[in-house]
């Protein structure tokens, strides 16, 4: 069994990112030193947690589409990758 992905890359050698709950994937761009999406060239409303915990056992940060942010902020309880881990919640 594999570990999920945070990140894609494409075969023209730039990256996705990959929601930690909804597995949506980012329009292209290019990878930073790591490998990894950059966050400033991620579209607008995607948002990278540089340390998380990782129940689902992936490596490096993950990333959260616009959907699942709003819906964090609206108070919603997400499920990450497909129901697997645990509930996430906005903590204010």
């Amino acid at each position: 069994m594999s570990s999920p992905v945070n990140h894609i890359h494409t075969a023209a050698g730039l990256v996705k990112a990959v929601c930690l709950c909804c597995n949506r994937q980012s329009k292209p761009t290019k990878p930073d030193k790591d490998g990894e999406p950059q966050l400033f060239a991620l579209p607008n409303g995607w948002s990278q947690a540089p340390f998380p915990a990782h129940f689902e056992r992936s490596r490096g940060p993950t990333y959260t589409c616009p959907g699942c942010n709003r819906r964090l902020h609206r108070g919603e309880r997400l499920r990450t990758r497909g129901g697997t881990g645990a509930a996430m919640r906005n903590p204010t």
